[in-house]
């Protein structure tokens, strides 16, 4: 008996999955998916820039930070008042799933739509789509902004339609107001579009100009929170500047930086070469303006970041280079046009599907087993409700009064603050420079939690140590939740009790 033929809506299910977009529309679903509930599920407390630079400052919606720029703050906020601990884990991988589709998009304007997917696909091969995704944070933030910014770059550029030099204006502004590097970006997008005759006559029309004004709109209330405040962040960056002196130290930096970006895209590369991907043609290069277009954005930002660390001294992390690779899988596929029908999508799948579970399996790993193994609690597995529980307690018997102030390091007092109900505020430091919402009135009116973490002496920090009022009151031990056999977690404690006629 003949089986009857698959319907056509079964067949072009097929087909779809059969091409590169089916799989890359399947990479989105399963990062957003389980790279959202593992470290989720794997979590007791939430990562260390979450709290700190996130929950910590975002609590307090202020249109700047000591450090960076609101955005992330606000938005990790928003999703951890509407989710709770799920919210910033599912906030980190929608910006991954935002950065594959807007480099697809791209790509579709460059190259056919397989190969679009293909060059899209070959991203799961960048170490900063895999492990360090779960930690959302500004770094984080920028990878989709910069791609959606690339991609409304290319069509005002090809179009010259003032639409997209809007879009541009609107995603330029956005990523300044996620972390500043968003300028080296923009800068080199400028440099682009100066290097040839025929893209220099944008200049001469509105679209640029559009695109600054527009930028400038969005970024003026955090312009005039900086001038209200002193400037802090450029103080920060200041001070950041100059801390590799000596001439070896100097060049050591950006060298080290430039070596942990070649070896975080490696596995792109990799992937690339397995599947017959792989092919350079100078002739090639000089003829495609848009191969030089992706080369453009994707070189000039590091090239920028190394040669401000070398001229500065700035001490650069590995981590700033994370928004910045996000077009290389299309440079691998637009520099192999000539290879394209030799190339292998089977070993490609088999590679990116390798590549994705050897990074959750590795993510698992470092923050589940390793921890037990070695005795040596992870970031995501503090005993954080006990601390606020606790120190909650202890507060409410000594003053009888809610607990509005807490002061401390932006981890440890974040913690505190994000499991305490109703939430209080983070003094950072005990400094008002960065924690601008805490005043010395709030302070002599509210009074103020101060915790430290005790290490060599139970005295705190010195930065506490001359605060007006405070008694210091001892230490309590917590045990670690998921290391219960590790040295327990000391914490120092004291207050600075609120003016007796509130009560």
């Amino acid at each position: 008996m003949m089986s009857a033929p698959p319907s056509p809506h079964t067949a072009s299910r097929r087909s779809f999955l059969a091409e590169p977009q089916g799989w890359l529309a399947f990479l989105i679903c399963a990062q957003l998916l389980l790279w959202t509930l593992v470290p989720w599920l794997l979590a007791t407390s939430l990562p260390l820039d979450v709290v700190s630079d996130g929950l910590s400052w975002g609590h307090e919606w202020q249109w700047g930070y000591y450090k960076h720029p609101p955005l992330p703050s606000w938005t990790v906020e928003l999703f951890f008042d509407g989710l709770g601990d799920l919210g910033p884990f599912l906030l980190s991988q929608i910006a991954i799933a935002a950065t594959y589709g807007f480099v697809f998009l791209l790509g579709r304007e460059i190259m056919p739509v397989r190969w679009a997917a293909v060059g899209a696909l070959l991203l799961a091969g960048i170490y900063y789509f895999s492990i360090p995704s779960p930690e959302y944070n500004h770094n984080v933030a920028q990878m989709p902004v910069w791609a959606a910014a690339s991609f409304f770059y290319f069509r005002a550029w090809k179009t010259a339609r003032l639409r997209w030099w809007i879009a541009l204006g609107i995603c330029a502004g956005l990523g300044l107001l996620t972390k500043y590097p968003t300028g080296l970006l923009l800068a080199t997008m400028v440099a682009h579009l100066s290097s040839t005759r025929n893209s220099r006559s944008a200049f001469a029309s509105p679209g640029p100009y559009l695109a600054i004004a527009t930028c400038i709109a969005i970024i003026s209330p955090h312009l005039l929170w900086l001038y209200r405040n002193g400037f802090p962040t450029l103080h920060y960056a200041v001070a950041r500047a100059g801390n590799e002196t000596g001439v070896a130290a100097r060049f050591f930096t950006p060298f080290k930086f430039l070596a942990a970006q070649a070896i975080d895209i490696l596995p792109a590369f990799l992937a690339a070469a397995i599947a017959g991907l792989f092919a350079w043609d100078t002739v090639h290069l000089r003829r495609d303006e848009n191969l030089r277009f992706l080369l453009w954005l994707t070189l000039g930002p590091p090239a920028l970041t190394f040669l401000v660390s070398l001229a500065t001294g700035l001490g650069i992390r590995d981590m700033w280079g994370a928004p910045m690779w996000n077009l290389t899988g299309l440079i691998l596929v637009q520099a192999a046009v000539s290879r394209w029908d030799s190339v292998s999508l089977l070993r490609l799948k088999i590679c990116v599907a390798a590549l994705f579970v050897i990074g959750l399996a590795g993510y698992a790993l470092a923050n589940a087993f390793v921890p037990q193994l070695e005795n040596r609690p992870s970031r995501i597995q503090w005993p954080d409700r006990e601390l606020a529980q606790t120190f909650s307690t202890i507060w409410q018997t000594e003053t009888h009064r809610p607990l509005r102030i807490v002061a401390a390091d932006g981890w440890l007092g974040g913690l505190i603050a994000m499991r305490a109900d109703p939430r209080p505020s983070v003094w950072i430091d005990a400094s008002y420079v960065k924690s601008p919402w805490i005043t010395p009135r709030a302070v002599a009116r509210d009074g103020a939690l101060i915790v430290w973490r005790v290490k060599d002496r139970p005295q705190p920090p010195a930065a506490f140590q001359h605060l007006p009022g405070l008694d210091v009151l001892g230490v309590k031990s917590f045990t670690w939740p998921r290391t219960p056999d590790a040295p327990p977690l000391q914490i120092g404690f004291g207050i600075i009790a609120p003016s007796p006629w509130r009560k």
